[in-house]
């Protein structure tokens, strides 16, 4: 329960930084810039569980004996003074509160940067933006992964057994026969071992359904491009019912150890085979492009991550448009690598956990008038063979199928993190 507290504290001061920072600044007549490191964190946390946990007055003095143990005894009556007024004025209703253009007030009541939502409001309206930054404050929805592998599972069993031990789950409503959401619970769950032990996967609903877009069969050749952590890769091989083979590579030898550890865990560690390579030197190895040929290439490429907001607290503090442009020309030598190594009529999937055109869309539209020799296979597509897991004619549910037949989903619309893919055939 501790644990539990200390994150939820954590990460909303975290996600609130900025609405906390003004209310702080208007209270001290400070930035928070010019105080003391700790003085700013405990006014920070005592003004969030004031404003979101509705703390009791009272209970501010831990905060006060908090400023003391990390910022020296004449912390302490600076930081009551200023928590005891905030109490007053939240009591009152007279915290104060941004006046400022449209734009910056959004961006202040909502606490993310000014960049972000100025893109987000030309895209999504006033209307969607300011119901994506909503859903990016709130505490994010977790799923889990039945392991199919094990004999006996379903989503039915394990809803059963979650529901035993205390945990509201429910099937989910875009991939039913292989996730769960947890509705409250999650470290129940996890203290019961249902992750420990492979029955269950930590996976986000996003994330199947990439790998459902990728569509791999069993005896199939499979290359994962960015492999680390692995949820992908553990759930190709699932979808493989073990038998194929897999080739993981990431640049991180370390947190390719953990997947083999995972692969073990799942079943699955005789088909997986971990390389720790930067995939654009792999293929720049003579004859790499004749001895290298997959049926199946997934390039979950390297993103600004504006889809996974709600789960990655800090990320909004620490994207900068620089850093965007930078990763958009990433992707693009990624996807010039992982295009070599897919066989003739193979299949190539593009997938991101962010939201931003450029990285997504546009980054596919480039690539095809580079590249005639590939097409879009709508996610949609009419075409899908008949016998394979499939949502009726598509690989993916419809509500997640954009018009150009990519796979897209929002945080506010399909209450998962924000993804994209794109299937393109060889």
């Amino acid at each position: 329960r501790d644990q539990r507290l200390v994150k939820e504290l954590v990460a909303g001061v975290t996600r609130l930084r900025r609405r906390l920072d003004f209310v702080v600044a208007n209270l001290t007549q400070q930035t928070p810039a010019d105080m003391e490191s700790g003085v700013r964190q405990v006014l920070r946390l005592g003004v969030y569980e004031l404003t979101e946990r509705r703390l009791a007055p009272y209970a501010l003095n831990e905060h006060v004996q908090l400023a003391k143990v990390v910022s020296g005894p004449g912390a302490g009556s600076f930081v009551n003074g200023v928590l005891r007024s905030a109490a007053r004025q939240v009591e009152a209703g007279t915290l104060p509160t941004p006046e400022v253009r449209p734009l910056r007030l959004l961006a202040l009541q909502h606490s993310h940067p000014n960049w972000l939502v100025s893109r987000w409001l030309s895209r999504f309206g006033r209307q969607g933006t300011e119901a994506l930054l909503r859903r990016n404050n709130m505490p994010p929805i977790y799923t889990v992964r039945v392991n199919t592998l094990r004999a006996g599972a379903s989503v039915e069993r394990l809803l059963g057994q979650l529901a035993a031990v205390g945990v509201e789950a429910e099937a989910s409503p875009l991939m039913p026969t292989e996730f769960i959401r947890i509705r409250s619970g999650l470290q129940k769950l996890l203290a019961e071992g249902f992750v420990s032990d492979g029955s269950l996967v930590v996976q986000d609903e996003s994330a199947g359904l990439v790998v459902s877009l990728l569509d791999p069969q069993p005896g199939e050749r499979l290359l994962d491009c960015c492999a680390a952590p692995g949820g992908k890769t553990l759930f190709a091989a699932a979808r493989m019912r073990g038998h194929g083979s897999i080739t993981a590579l990431d640049v991180s030898a370390p947190r390719l150890g953990a997947l083999r550890r995972a692969a073990e865990l799942a079943g699955v560690e005789d088909m997986v085979t971990t390389r720790a390579v930067d995939l654009r030197r792999r293929v720049r190895q003579p004859d790499t492009a004749t001895m290298w040929q997959y049926d199946k290439v997934l390039l979950d490429a390297p993103c600004t991550g504006t889809g996974v907001l709600a789960k990655r607290a800090d990320l909004r503090w620490r994207r900068t448009p620089e850093q965007l442009y930078e990763l958009v020309a990433l992707q693009q030598e990624l996807l010039e690598a992982a295009a070599c190594l897919v066989a003739p009529g193979g299949v190539l999937v593009y997938s991101t956990c962010d939201i931003e055109e450029e990285e997504d869309q546009e980054r596919v539209r480039t690539f095809l008038e580079r590249h005639p020799e590939f097409e879009v296979e709508p996610a949609a597509a009419a075409a899908v063979p008949s016998g394979r897991r499939g949502f009726g004619a598509s690989w993916v549910p419809p509500s997640v199928v954009t018009a150009e037949g990519f796979m897209a989903t929002l945080p506010h619309v399909h209450d998962t993190d924000g993804a994209f893919a794109a299937r393109l055939r060889r």
